[in-house]
């Protein structure tokens, strides 16, 4: 495949353009720092809620935790008031964010219900306010995430990714479904392609991007920027480091399961160090199940680490699971 010239953020760099999605409750600084380390250009925060920022919540002031070695951080942020979503932009900035990611598609209901999220492809001018407060008070640069559109019915991407664009956004990325869909039916990456010819900024393509040759595949139809990968990544950071070796032409190298058991092992002590003392069970649970998808029996280690209430007998179950070459194949 023809390597494609460095995607370019205002003033950032970001070589393939190969960037991990925001998943809230996934996308933590542990999981960053996994993912940085398999070669991924841009990093981004969990869904940040605005006015739990601007409200000083402790939780939320959690989500802005950072580290070095994960630059550049994209901090993506949700809300529906521009003067408070500035502010939380401006809070973002501050405490060391490379770039401010608006949120514009979320589907989830309690997010939607505060007319944040998906909630504000019904309101194209919302959209123009929003990245307009935004843009006045940082000197960052300004990105949007959105879907297609409210419902089939009212697919409108194209003109809210020519309102961002002359609002002064820098890059929009597209998640070509629409709200009502959720996750569910094939992304359309055709409308991809269509809103890479209606706007000059650069436009990343996410959605359906399991495998690392979806990433070519991706840009070969729609000519996009940049792709984000989200849930084809998680317990998967591989797939970034693949999806390189087929842009140079190498042949894909898969982790071996010491490779495996080790990445496990650093991302647990990541998540533990991010917690700050505290203990998360349900956490480790989730992330040591991520690392077993898709192998051969991972439903049994799955309902064994359902069952177990402690955190030194999760490790064990997964120290010898990965231990175990047939599990590999």
């Amino acid at each position: 495949m023809r390597q494609k010239s460095a995607l370019k953020i205002g003033a950032l760099e970001l070589g393939q353009g190969l960037i991990l999605a925001p998943m809230a409750g996934i996308t933590d600084l542990s999981f960053r720092r996994i993912a940085k380390s398999f070669d991924v250009d841009l990093v981004t925060s969990e869904m940040v809620s605005s006015e739990g920022l601007v409200r000083n919540k402790a939780g939320t002031k959690m989500l802005l935790q950072s580290h070095a070695e994960e630059k550049p951080l994209a901090i993506q942020l949700f809300g529906s008031n521009p003067k408070v979503v500035a502010e939380a932009a401006r809070i973002a900035a501050d405490v060391g964010a490379d770039i401010i990611d608006l949120n514009m598609g979320c589907p989830v209901p309690k997010v939607v219900r505060q007319g944040a999220g998906a909630a504000l492809l019904r309101d194209v001018e919302a959209v123009a306010s929003l990245v307009d407060e935004v843009r006045q008070v940082v000197s960052i640069p300004v990105t949007v995430k959105t879907r297609s559109g409210w419902s089939q019915a009212k697919i409108n991407v194209l003109d809210v990714a020519r309102v961002v664009e002359d609002a002064g956004a820098d890059a929009i990325t597209i998640h070509p479904r629409t709200a009502r869909q959720g996750f569910s039916g094939p992304a359309d990456w055709p409308l991809i392609a269509k809103v890479k010819q209606a706007v000059n900024i650069p436009v990343i393509g996410n959605g359906d991007v399991t495998r690392p040759e979806d990433v070519g595949k991706m840009r070969n139809l729609t000519q996009c920027d940049g792709v984000m990968i989200g849930r084809g990544a998680m317990g998967n950071p591989w797939i970034f480091k693949q999806a390189r070796q087929l842009t140079k032409g190498q042949p894909l190298s898969s982790p071996t399961p010491q490779e495996r058991l080790d990445v496990v092992r650093r991302h647990l002590a990541l998540y533990e160090e991010s917690l700050h003392g505290r203990q998360s069970l349900s956490g480790v649970r989730s992330r040591l199940m991520w690392y077993s998808k898709r192998l051969r029996g991972s439903a049994r280690l799955r309902a064994s680490l359902s069952d177990c209430r402690q955190l030194e007998d999760m490790i064990k179950l997964c120290e010898n699971f990965f231990s175990l070459d047939k599990n590999m194949s």
